[in-house]
């Protein structure tokens, strides 16, 4: 989706991107009515209690949205993928105090050091460094970590399509007033002179449809897992994006500092996701080898006192 957002903005010169999220939003919904219309599956009823419920979630869903689609139009795309590296940390500290759990041990706490400090090296040695968008890129993480947080919270008794569903009916409107309030895109969009163009329908396309896949696979992720392993997945995608982020759609200076801070971001970024996911094995096989200690007990104690029929003496019963 960065590559395909970035292509959108810069090789067609379409630099709309709330109204980009707007049609991403639109296209979820329409996809969950023509589905509810082929009857391949329900679509969710919205109730007030739900727009309480996932209001908040929405709003920092709708704000981290368009907080990385606005430092995405001018940060180089490594750079970009390196700030949103550091949402696992800000999700590690914030699940604190949103869902009130875990403290941070001195293992993950230096990851999370590493991967703030990669980034701040990488840009403090960038020479094109525009403080706007390194702001609004943390912003966006931020937000993304607060929203994952929030929806992990408030959807326990919600499948993953329904959380979708729900988040896009409210947070279509919250785009469109922002869009229509503190933006010129409506009317960028009228004056856009590229739509007789292959690559713009190209990359139009595969961006609404794969903005819809992303946020569908993300919502799934939450209610399978976790917000800090949503966050944590995907350390290789993450590498593959750097490398190739570096060399295309704008020139980036790389130099000594550069290379340091990428590096030293990445690898505190795999060593957290490591240690997350030993963490959560190590839950997984004492929760398991509890509840089996448990079975074992149960079984010892089923034998070792028997249950034995009393005889029944048959001239006590004779009158």
């Amino acid at each position: 989706m960065a590559f395909l957002n970035k292509a959108l903005f810069e090789i067609t010169d379409f630099q709309n991107s709330l109204f980009v999220i707007f049609v991403q939003l639109l296209f979820i919904i329409l996809s969950f009515q023509l589905l509810g219309s082929m009857r391949i599956m329900p679509v969710p009823v919205l109730t007030q209690t739900d727009v309480y419920t996932f209001l908040i979630p929405s709003i920092f869903y709708s704000l981290s949205t368009i907080a990385s689609l606005q430092a995405l139009m001018k940060l180089n795309v490594a750079i970009y993928v390196l700030i949103k590296r550091c949402t696992p940390a800000f999700t590690f500290f914030l699940q604190a105090i949103v869902l009130k759990e875990k403290k941070l041990d001195f293992k993950t706490g230096i990851c999370v050091l590493g991967i703030t400090s990669g980034a701040v090296i990488t840009s403090i040695s960038d020479l094109t460094f525009h403080f706007e968008s390194y702001f609004i890129g943390s912003l966006s993480v931020v937000f993304q970590s607060l929203y994952l947080l929030t929806m992990q919270r408030c959807s326990e008794h919600k499948s993953s399509s329904d959380v979708l569903y729900i988040n896009s009916l409210i947070a279509l409107p919250m785009v469109f007033v922002l869009m229509i309030l503190f933006t010129n895109d409506l009317s960028n969009v009228q004056s856009y002179s590229g739509y007789t163009t292959f690559s713009f329908w190209l990359y139009f396309l595969a961006s609404t449809l794969g903005g819809g896949l992303l946020n569908g696979s993300t919502f799934w992720c939450v209610m399978k897992n976790s917000a800090l392993t949503t966050s944590v997945v995907g350390v290789l995608k993450s590498i593959l994006q750097i490398l190739f982020g570096l060399f295309v759609f704008d020139r980036f200076s790389i130099n000594i500092n550069t290379i340091i801070g990428i590096l030293l971001s990445l690898f505190a970024g795999t060593m957290f996701s490591y240690y997350e996911y030993t963490a959560k094995q190590k839950k997984t096989v004492t929760s398991t080898n509890h509840i089996g200690y448990e079975e074992r007990i149960r079984e010892s104690t089923n034998l070792s006192f028997p249950t034995q029929e009393m005889p029944i003496n048959s001239e006590k019963l004779v009158p």
